[in-house]
Order: structure tokens, then C-alpha cells, then sequence
């Protein structure tokens, strides 16, 4: 199995460097400008009609601030020398740049036991800043993003154990328990880290009211992974194809940019290959709960199902997300589902 995997894992970063180069840059019409603008990002499982587990992936949210021009931005020409490699002509598109807030939230099952639980994922949180920066035209999208932020502080204990506190109270219920093993957490106390993140989207089939396109991304840092996937859109199109909302607190779209009145519906999925992973593995601090390299998945999958619709400058998008489990722990779940709900504003 062991050596099935490490095959898997090679074919999958041959594709992810090969993919770049099979396609020429030829000069297409840039795409929609996306303005000055913001936007908000909720992901939560408590949502699911009658799949709420309240474990895994348990909440997340995003602040973001966005525009195509102006000072916005830290990284500089990183993604301009990176362009040559994929064979990407910046003269064909536009620049697109944000700032994402965020916060995201990682439990295990029995979140009422104060004893450390091994055989399920432990509790991890983080809170970041990403500055993010694509190019892009109507049928290609570059990006990159840059990532620091904080692993294991007590934000997210707090935030969980108001929110319990408040359900209970709004449904008159003992359901769901406050939780109790955060001081268990991934670099309990607070330890700094950092990631980067490089992704290229193709459009490679539309019509007037759909499109089809694939992507690859490359993660290294506190995650170091890369995927490939695809994602299709239908219905009244007049933004860029690679901005579909599709995880935009994790590793979804890269910022948001979207035209004039529009209503669709889209699906997307990813698989992704996993060298390491802090938010279970640990980082450079001790941690009491952690999970054996073994007992990781190299390959997982995930996708999300939704509909957006924008007009007068805002855009609302309801998702319905799902993953595969990480671990191959006793106590992991098969697969985990959380809802979204994204909005968006832009200014001219």
C-alpha cells in the first residue's frame, strides 16, 4: 500500500508540473475588472440538517479586502517571476490583489472529554493574514498568496464555547456541550507560522451560459501539499471563471471579482496530495495530542456544490462543502460536511 501511495504521489507532481507547460499563452481578451471592494466568509457544519457531527472542520471565518489597482499589496514582483516558469504573458491579462483575515477551526468528536483523545484529530486552530495576487485574463488565471499567522491561541476556544452557549440558549437544549480539550491543541499557547501557495486555473470549454475549467495549486510551508481539480459553472455568467466561491477561507478562490448582474449554479472538486500537514502533525513546539506521520492521508479529495447570484454590485453565494478524512485514526471520520455563505460588495 505504502509504495501504491508513493506512486500516486510521484504521478501527481509530474501532472502538477507538466500541466503548466502543455497549454500556450496566447493573448485573449483581460477579464472582468473586479474594483474596490470586500468581502465575508462563514463556513459551519451546525448547519447541516441532520449531519451536524461538530468535529473536523468546525468553523471559519474570513474578512477580505480587495481591489485591481492601487497599494494594496506586499508581494511584490514574486508573482512576476514566477510567470516565466508557467508560461504566463502578464501583457494578455489584468491584476487582481486582496488582503484576507481569517480564522479556521479543527476539533475532534468528543469535544465534552478534557482528557487529550488520541485516536481522533486533535483540536487546531489558526489565525491569519494572507495577502494574495492573481493575474489573469478570460481564459487563465496565475496566482499567488502569502500566508502568516498564528497556530494554537485561545481565540478559539472562546469563540466556540459563546456560540455552544448561545445555541443552547436559543434552542432551550443541553446540545451542543461546551467544549473542553482546547488546552490540547496544536502549539497550545500560540506559535507563529507561514505558507505559500502558487495556483494556475485554465478555462478549457464554455458556451454563452457555462464553462468548464482545471487547476492546479502548490502549498508549502505549514501545509505543503498540491492538487489538481475542476469546476464547471451554469447559468447567467458575467464574471471571470476563475472566480467561482468556491473554500474562500481555505484554499479556494484566489480574490474575489465578479461583472454585472448574474445568477449560476457550480460544483467543484480537488484531489490533493499530502507531504505534511502542522495542523495535525504539529510544528516546531511540543504539542500533547499530534498524529503519526503514518497515520496521515497522503491522498485526499474534496468538493463543494453551490449557487451564487450577484447584482448591483454585491454578490451572495450558499455552498455546500464536504472532504475526505485526513487521518487514519479509529476514531476519524469518513467524510465531513459543512455549509458557506459568502458575501460580497464591490465599489466602482
Amino acid at each position: 500500500m505504502h509504495e501504491i501511495m508513493v506512486n500516486v504521489q510521484r504521478s501527481l507532481i509530474c501532472i502538477l508540473i507538466c500541466w503548466p507547460l502543455t497549454a500556450g499563452a496566447a493573448c485573449v481578451s483581460p477579464a472582468l475588472q473586479s474594483g474596490l471592494g470586500w468581502g465575508i466568509y462563514f463556513d459551519q457544519d451546525l448547519f447541516i440538517p441532520g449531519a451536524n457531527e461538530d468535529r473536523d472542520y468546525t468553523m471559519g471565518i474570513g474578512i477580505e479586502v480587495f481591489q485591481n489597482q492601487g497599494p494594496l499589496q506586499v508581494l511584490g514582483d514574486l508573482l512576476r517571476r514566477i510567470e516565466p516558469f508557467v508560461g504566463f504573458d502578464r501583457r494578455c491579462g489584468r491584476v487582481y490583489r486582496s488582503f484576507l483575515l481569517a480564522s479556521v477551526n479543527f476539533t475532534p468528536d468528543d469535544i465534552g472529554d478534557p482528557a487529550p483523545i488520541f485516536d481522533d484529530r486533535p483540536y487546531a486552530s489558526l489565525l491569519y493574514l494572507a495577502n494574495k495576487k492573481v493575474v489573469a485574463d478570460d481564459d487563465r488565471a496565475l496566482g499567488v498568496e502569502l500566508m502568516v499567522g498564528a497556530l494554537g491561541l485561545g481565540l478559539a476556544d472562546e469563540v466556540q464555547t459563546a456560540l455552544h452557549r448561545w445555541n443552547r440558549e436559543l434552542r432551550g437544549s443541553s446540545d451542543p456541550v461546551d467544549p473542553k480539550g482546547w488546552r490540547h491543541q496544536i502549539s497550545d499557547g500560540g506559535e507563529p507560522t507561514a505558507r505559500l501557495r502558487v495556483s494556475d486555473s485554465r478555462r478549457f470549454a464554455h458556451g454563452s451560459h457555462w464553462d468548464l475549467s482545471h487547476a492546479w495549486d502548490l502549498n508549502l510551508g505549514f501545509q505543503t501539499n498540491a492538487s489538481i481539480g475542476l469546476s464547471a459553472r451554469l447559468g447567467e455568467l458575467n464574471s471571470p471563471f476563475w472566480s467561482i466561491p468556491y473554500d474562500p477561507i481555505n484554499r479556494g478562490n484566489f480574490v474575489p471579482a465578479f461583472g454585472g448582474d448574474e445568477i449560476y449554479v457550480w460544483g467543484a472538486a480537488r484531489l490533493r496530495g499530502v507531504a505534511y500537514d502542522a495542523m495535525l502533525q504539529g510544528q516546531f513546539r511540543d504539542s500533547r495530542v499530534t498524529v503519526d506521520s503514518d497515520d496521515v492521508r497522503r491522498l485526499l479529495s474534496d468538493a463543494g456544490l453551490g449557487i451564487t447570484k450577484g447584482w448591483r454590485g454585491y454578490q451572495l453565494t450558499l455552498a455546500f462543502n464536504a472532504k475526505g478524512a485526513e487521518t487514519r485514526l479509529k476514531d476519524a471520520r469518513n467524510r465531513h460536511f459543512w455549509v458557506g455563505l459568502y458575501l460580497s460588495k464591490r465599489y466602482q
